[in-house]
């Protein structure tokens, strides 16, 4: 079946659709956004109908513009899942669908310059705010929890009271959402814990709701009822850069953790499952490990001749 520029209404239900589907409120806002921008793009061009070839006219549009690798190629994602809809509903027929399926746009690998701490950083980052004041108390707490758990931003900004937990005998972080909606349950190191107990007392009387971690006025009354990702990201980069004079990402502590960890013996899979990652190979390049001939896998093995 066709689609013309008249159904644009029909297609913003299916916005509603296919985002109010994702529980994670960082990809439900992302897909609304990309989808948004696409039918306001589609709807202003008066296009005649919607197929692969308007879609790949819309990805050129986007580079033309000078948007990002990435954020053509999230879009992509978000417009596969549109089309995988409509063509559940009728909407478009087998082929259109199957053609859209066929436009590649790969995220381009490696060109991000990647940062990792080592472990004297990270120490010096979390003693240099060994200091009583409430925001301090609270940003030591926020970097432990990404450098010693590999959070997320926006999986930190969501965490709540009831998610810290006890399993096997230690303090976990239960049912953590993360992309994709998948869900996991993270250990929390002893010295990342000290802080966040830490935090939690100082912040008893303060705390405007259940999240744990909130933002903070300059007179130390507690603000909004959870801390946004980009204070976060604020947060870290100011940090860094006054305690180790160079900027640090919060992605970047999440890289920390994983090399780190994976250096001092973490087993591989078991950090992929602590960094909530479907393919290993993702968390192979969090490691940003250089091959090491010094010190061969075959020299493990003990075969006498």
């Amino acid at each position: 079946m066709e689609t013309t520029s008249e159904t644009v209404p029909a297609l913003r239900e299916m916005v509603n659709s296919v985002t109010n589907r994702l529980q994670n409120q960082n990809s439900r806002q992302s897909y609304r956004s990309a989808l948004e921008k696409f039918l306001a793009w589609y709807s202003a061009a008066g296009h005649a109908a919607l197929d692969a070839a308007i879609v790949r006219e819309y990805l050129l549009y986007l580079e033309n513009s000078g948007k990002a690798r990435g954020t053509i190629a999230t879009t992509l994602s978000v417009l596969r899942q549109l089309f995988k809809d409509l063509r559940r509903l009728g909407t478009i027929n087998e082929k259109t669908y199957r053609d859209l399926l066929e436009i590649r746009f790969r995220r381009p690998r490696g060109q991000r310059l990647r940062t990792w701490l080592t472990l004297a950083e990270v120490q010096e980052l979390l003693q240099g705010l060994l200091r009583d004041r409430i925001h301090d108390v609270r940003d030591r707490a926020i970097l432990a929890l990404l450098a010693g758990c590999g959070l997320r931003r926006f999986e930190l900004c969501g965490l709540r009271l009831e998610q810290m937990q006890e399993a096997q005998g230690r303090l976990v972080i239960a049912n953590i959402r993360g992309k994709g909606d998948r869900q996991r349950t993270v250990a929390v190191p002893t010295w990342a814990g000290k802080c966040l107990e830490e935090w939690l007392a100082a912040s008893a009387e303060l705390r405007p709701g259940a999240f744990i971690f909130f933002s903070i006025r300059r007179n130390g009354t507690p603000g909004s009822a959870s801390i946004t990702p980009q204070a976060v990201r604020d947060i870290v980069a100011r940090h860094s850069r006054e305690l180790l004079g160079k900027q640090v990402l919060p992605h970047d502590l999440r890289r920390t953790y994983a090399q780190l960890a994976y250096k001092a013996g973490a087993d591989l899979r078991q950090v992929q499952l602590s960094l909530g990652h479907s393919s290993i190979r993702t968390t192979e390049i969090y490691l940003g490990l250089d091959q090491d001939f010094a010190s061969a896998p075959g020299d493990l093995l003990e075969i006498s001749l």
